[in-house]
């Protein structure tokens, strides 16, 4: 049992670190890729835009007006600060819902975990696994927290609701929300059950009754049945576990194996979770010195975790019915559907197009380790006191070195530029002076060139930091983003004679990943069609072949960046 004193303790680190993280992580940084996409989103929902209809999204669109709220309710001054800093926000609530839920069903008291430690500690592993800003993954998680607090708190139809607030954040959460039905069944009956399952149904056939209300329904099976196809569903659901790296774990095992060969006690400070966290840190901070690059998860410990949890479900009676509490019939089935539920959002988050490990949810994926250690004979508060200072120490490496694309060596120090000073939407938001040079131009070009303009491959927050109503469809033109519609948006670019403002980093870039599907089609075609009218150190800008030219007429060559 925890003592009062370590309690304290557990209570003061689940206040400083978030605040710590808000302070040393959450200004630093910023983007012309991911970053801006839901700013330029909410933007366009401010400005009376209506998803599908007006602009190309192809993901369900609740996120789009969550972050539209919010941003018409903070100050104009602190908007995009205070996006990154609800990314951090959101992260936490979730690990906290989640432990909350968790503490309902599960004693852990009895494991030796306070509430706390816990719920800081997966908040630590799961807030490390994507920069900080605004994404539709960490909103479906927050609500599938929420949705999981609610069931266990005699809430059912408040669950429904969040459940299917999960499910119009990401098509990858469909699952979800029968799987919260079926533990409202094991937590209240039939009753529960039908109360969560007609909330649910209520809300989602509201939404369709909105889109189709708005026109935009249409538009929106089209968009949102995209071009992921089964082989790489089933490689992201299914054969990433398979594949993962098993020399670590088997590795970490080797002292146990030894010690039953000669027959002798093994040292706690050998147990196989602790050799694991060693040789995780020291490769870890190892590849990210190497690369000088940002790493969002270590050698597939979420993989693992997730497997861990997999025997914990499917092995009740050994590794979790000893912790439910007493009052819940049929414990085995009970503890399997619960801890189930939980790995099925984090499972959830990796069947996506584009992020494919399920880290972003991490208090399921390490209350899993915690428990396979405990039933292997170790002591569950110690290693979870272990794995929140590894998390702190090789993440804190880690985020030395922000994201950026293209990737260049750059480090956390060099961001000491206040994006605000070009953009006040942008106060207290620390860029390099690359990027502080790159915003200064476009805030010049837009000048020059006025309203009618198109930032290309990306910078999909132009439009937003500019204060211009988006007359263009599309903000960031990656082939998957846009549904692989791009002989649509490349003939608006010509019939309504924008002028592009092409990123010079990114100019030859022919994909934003190893993805066909992330190929940049349309800017490479406005790059080879297109006439330059100008260069600055940051951006070409090209503007549409006259109209006496041929329609596959080339321009100058482009002189090398």
């Amino acid at each position: 049992m925890p003592t009062k004193t370590h309690t304290t303790l557990c209570h003061a680190i689940a206040v400083f670190v978030p605040l710590a993280y808000a302070l040393f992580y959450t200004p630093y940084g910023m983007d012309t890729t991911d970053f801006g996409y839901f700013y330029g989103y909410a933007w366009r929902i401010l400005a009376g835009q209506v998803p599908y209809r007006d602009f190309y999204y192809i993901k369900p669109s609740l996120p789009l007006f969550w972050h539209a709220l919010w941003m018409w309710l903070t100050p104009e001054s602190c908007n995009v600060l205070a996006g990154k800093a609800g990314f951090l926000v959101s992260m936490l609530a979730a690990s906290w819902f989640t432990t909350l839920f968790i503490n309902k069903i599960f004693r852990l008291d009895a494991l030796g975990i306070p509430q706390a430690l816990l719920a800081t500690c997966g908040f630590v592993w799961g807030v490390h696994t994507f920069p900080h800003m605004p994404w539709h993954t960490a909103d479906g998680i927050l609500f599938a927290s929420g949705a999981l607090w609610a069931a266990a708190s005699g809430m059912p139809a408040l669950a429904g609701v969040l459940a299917a607030c999960t499910m119009l954040c990401k098509q990858s959460f469909l699952l979800f929300p029968p799987a919260l039905v079926v533990l409202a069944y094991m937590l209240g009956g039939t009753r529960t059950a039908l109360r969560a399952f007609a909330a649910w149904l209520f809300v989602m056939g509201l939404a369709y009754a909105l889109l189709s209300l708005t026109g935009a329904l249409p538009a929106f099976q089209r968009m949102t049945t995209g071009p992921l196809d089964i082989h790489e569903a089933l490689d992201a659901g299914i054969f990433i576990y398979l594949r993962q790296c098993w020399w670590m774990p088997g590795c970490a095992l080797l002292p146990l194996v030894a010690a039953k060969l000669l027959q002798k006690p093994l040292p706690g400070i050998l147990q196989p979770a602790y050799v694991y966290l060693l040789l995780l840190t020291v490769w870890y901070i190892g590849e990210v010195r190497q690369a000088q690059a940002w790493i969002g998860y270590g050698i597939s410990w979420p993989t693992l975790f997730m497997l861990l949890g997999g025997l914990c479900v499917f092995m009740p009676h050994q590794f979790i019915t000893p912790y439910i509490r007493t009052h819940f019939s049929h414990p085995r089935w009970f503890a399997s559907i619960f801890l189930g539920t939980m790995l099925l959002v984090s499972w959830s988050v990796a069947i996506s197009g584009g992020y494919k490990i399920p880290a972003f949810f991490a208090v399921p994926l390490l209350l899993s380790f915690l428990l396979v250690h405990s039933r292997m004979g170790g002591n569950a508060r110690r290693l979870a006191w272990s794995s929140l200072l590894v998390g702190l120490l090789i993440f804190g490496v880690g985020y030395q070195y922000p994201y950026v694309f293209p990737v260049r060596p750059l480090q956390r120090a060099d961001l000491i530029q206040d994006a605000g000073q070009v953009y006040p939407k942008a106060a207290g938001v620390k860029v390099d002076a690359v990027m502080f040079a790159k915003l200064a131009e476009l805030k010049k070009l837009r000048a020059k060139y006025g309203p009618r303009y198109k930032t290309m491959p990306g910078f999909s927050l132009a439009y937003y930091l500019n204060n211009d109503s988006p007359l263009y469809r599309s903000d960031w033109l990656i082939d998957w983003e846009i549904n692989a519609e791009t002989d649509a948006l490349y003939q608006e670019l010509l019939d309504k004679r924008i002028t592009v403002f092409m990123e010079r980093d990114q100019l030859d870039v022919q994909k934003a990943d190893a993805y066909d599907r992330a190929a940049y089609t349309v800017p490479q075609r406005v790059r080879q069609q297109w006439r330059i009218v100008e260069e600055t150190p940051h951006f070409v800008v090209f503007q549409p072949p006259s109209p006496e030219d041929a329609p596959d007429s080339k321009t100058q060559p482009m002189p090398a960046p």
